[in-house]
């Protein structure tokens, strides 16, 4: 499984458990300021993923395109938005599909 397509799994699994809780009026001032929180949070991976994923093709686009220019800054960036995206999947390390590929910094 692709790590992007891992990762908004399971943010389209945190923000489903966050809005049944919303809806739990047995939730507290506090938990409902959580379960917020949460959500939110699940908007800024999607959104993050986004951009990391669209620098990630722009770059393998230009290392296949550009053989003209020095591309030799490529490899530096792929690799960190590759950490990036490991980062993001790092507290779903306990999931049966997380790749422990993904661990390594």
């Amino acid at each position: 499984m692709d790590i992007v397509d891992f990762l908004s799994e399971r943010i389209t699994e945190d923000e489903a458990v966050a809005r049944t809780l919303l809806g739990d009026r047995t939730v507290s001032q506090s938990g409902a300021w959580y379960e917020q929180r949460l959500l939110l949070e699940c908007e800024a991976k999607r959104r993050l993923i986004r951009v990391v994923e669209s620098a990630r093709q722009a770059a393998l686009a230009s290392l296949v395109s550009d053989t003209a220019q020095d591309a030799g800054w490529i490899p530096q960036s792929l690799e960190w938005l590759e950490q990036s995206l490991n980062a993001l999947a790092l507290p779903y390390y306990d999931h049966p599909d997380f790749d422990q590929d993904w661990l390594r910094t």
